[in-house]
């Protein structure tokens, strides 16, 4: 019962898989002929191979002597004929990995008008099977679910067509897994696929003894501008618990992502002689100091500017702090945040702010000083804020007269995200809701709640079209009168981010003399179709339609609208151009533009 190596057809197997040659076509009653030519003073060679396809004519092709002098000079004719005469043996190796042990092949080697031509036609017979598969997990990683998933997911079976490609493949797959899983002693004690041409059968005997599982050692930070404590606070894995390559890329990844370092350096070198792997993570620091400005356009705000420093770390703790200068038209914004990293410093952290900002626009006017602290936090998909802000308003709307009103807020900010991609989805949700409000018991001049929920939805119906969806709620429940609730934290709608098609914060309830002074409800939806024309350009169709209201029933205002969208680095850029179907305010024409993810 022989045992099939050959050596030379593996050699040029594996050329195929590795470097990608090995790439299907599409199958074919009977393949068309590939064929290469070259002239030159000698005549030229033409190679002709038909009847196989795919990944086998891809292996007779590498392992095919003679057709390494297609498009060149063809060989002198004592070499040509010599080269010929080997060639079927080298087609039967070529096929043998992928099962066929009995081919019959047609072979011929003929002068033609202008040089030689070598046709072979390859009929490649019945294939042969696996009638004994024998795949065994020994050592710590048999009861490892990721060593247990990879032999239930094993590309081999019982009675399947021998495909020595998958068998390799599958075996390279075990090896990686167990690299990853720290499995560093692991070996095959026995791989081999013996064939019985006489029962026309393969047998495959697979064992993989990974020996024990390392475990993480020491975990060390060589740098001197930060606490230890801090930087402990970074891995998710701790002395002692078992190695994971994944774990060190999240470690990097996180360490990478925070303001403090220039350069991330992780090493974990096995040491056989206590079977772990001891940590050490090499960090530069990055620039104390970074200042940032930028302008820029909105149609909803005008020409705008934003003016930014950052101060990445303060002492050794890893407090941070920035200041921001935000300024348009309609709107002025100057604050800072002072921050202190949480238990997990990739995502928590407890704030301390100070703001002040001036809004000027169609008399939705106010003026707000506020400072307050806040706390979030990452639980899985959540992403929990947390706060309590003390402001102070002064405010103007419509024809009511400028009054003032002094609050304390405690309020909540929960959003839930599950995409593919955050900034280009093919499938995501996003739900988040908000709850805020004031007491007179509390140190405020007003008794008021207030809730928002917000929901986006992105579904793609194939590669080149998306759905998507948004809706936003709100209500405002007040027992002192609505006039006496800031600009600030009034319901309006209209704008790039709502209805389309109307101007930024137009449509609401009116005084007397018809101005837009807000409401104590929103309701607002959207639907978008959205197709790929070229590379990363699309064209979108879209419905808005929303409201903002005091009394039970909203009275919605629709926009519709074609738009252009490019897939940028920093997510799509969208240029639309709508039209309010509801006049007034809606607009005949409304050009809009925006940038950033979708969710």
């Amino acid at each position: 019962m022989p045992r099939s190596s050959p050596r030379l057809a593996f050699i040029g197997l594996l050329l195929c898989v590795l470097a990608g040659a090995a790439k299907p076509l599409p199958a074919q009653e009977d393949a068309a002929p590939l064929t290469a030519t070259e002239t030159s003073e000698n005549g030229k060679l033409t190679v002709t191979v038909e009847g196989v396809d795919g990944p086998l004519r891809d292996n007779v092709l590498v392992l095919l002597e003679l057709n390494r002098f297609a498009d060149q000079t063809a060989p002198e004719e004592t070499r040509l004929r010599w080269l010929h005469g080997r060639a079927e043996a080298q087609i039967r190796e070529a096929l043998q990995p992928f099962g066929f042990y009995e081919p019959v092949i047609e072979s011929s080697l003929s002068r033609i008008l202008g040089g030689w031509q070598a046709r072979y036609r390859i009929q490649p017979g019945r294939p042969l099977r696996i009638a004994t598969l024998d795949v065994r997990i020994l050592g710590e990683g048999q009861h490892d679910p990721a060593f247990q998933q990879a032999v239930a997911n094993i590309p081999l079976a019982q009675g399947q067509v021998l495909d020595q490609p998958r068998y390799e493949q599958f075996k390279q797959g075990l090896e990686r897994l167990a690299t990853e899983r720290g499995y560093f002693k692991a070996r095959f004690t026995e791989h081999v696929i013996e064939v019985n041409l006489q029962a026309y059968e393969a047998a495959i005997r697979l064992h993989y003894d990974t020996g024990p599982r390392y475990r993480f050692g020491a975990i060390t930070f060589k740098q001197d501008f930060l606490s230890p404590k801090l930087l402990n606070r970074y891995p998710r894995f701790k002395p002692g618990d078992p190695y994971n390559a994944n774990d060190l890329l999240k470690l990097q990844g996180d360490l990478n992502g925070s303001p403090y370092f220039s350069q991330v350096q992780v090493n974990a070198p096995p040491d056989a002689a206590t079977e772990t792997t001891p940590v050490e993570v090499e960090l530069e620091p990055g620039k104390q100091h970074k200042f940032s400005a930028g302008a820029g356009y909105g149609t909803d705000t005008g020409a705008r500017v934003r003016l930014k420093a950052e101060q990445r770390w303060l002492n050794r703790q890893g407090h941070h702090a920035e200041e921001e200068l935000l300024w348009s038209p309609i709107k002025v914004v100057l604050g800072g945040k002072y921050s202190i990293p949480g238990q997990d410093p990739t995502t928590d952290a407890y704030t301390l702010i100070a703001g002040y900002t001036q809004q000027n626009y169609n008399q939705q006017d106010y003026e707000q000083y506020i400072i307050g602290g806040g706390w979030q936090r990452q639980d899985g998909k959540w992403l929990k804020n947390y706060s309590l802000n003390y402001q102070y308003e002064e405010f103007s709307v419509g024809n009511q007269p400028r009054t003032s009103a002094l609050l304390l807020i405690p309020s909540l900010n929960w959003t839930w995200i599950d995409a593919d991609d955050r900034l280009y989805p093919t499938r995501g949700l996003l739900f988040g809701f908000e709850l805020r409000g004031a007491s007179t018991a509390l140190l405020s001049d007003l008794d008021f709640a207030q809730g928002l929920l917000h929901l986006k939805g992105v579904y793609a119906l194939n590669d080149a079209s998306r759905i998507i969806a948004r809706g936003d709620a709100g209500t405002t429940l007040i027992s002192q009168g609505f006039e006496n609730l800031p600009t600030s934290l009034r319901f309006f709608t209209g704008g790039d981010a709502s209805v389309r098609g109307y101007a930024y914060n137009s449509i609401g309830p009116t005084d007397d003399e018809g101005t837009v002074i807000g409401g104590k409800n929103l309701l607002v939806g959207s639907v978008e179709y959205e197709h790929r024309v070229w590379d990363g350009w699309s064209l979108a169709a879209f419905v808005d339609s929303g409201d903002a209201f005091d009394g039970a029933t909203p009275d919605m205002k629709t926009g519709v609208g074609l738009g252009l969208r490019w897939r940028s680095p920093v997510g799509p850029v969208r240029i639309d151009l709508a039209s309010g179907l509801d006049r007034p305010p809606g607009d005949t024409f409304r050009f809009s533009f925006s940038i950033g993810p979708d969710l």
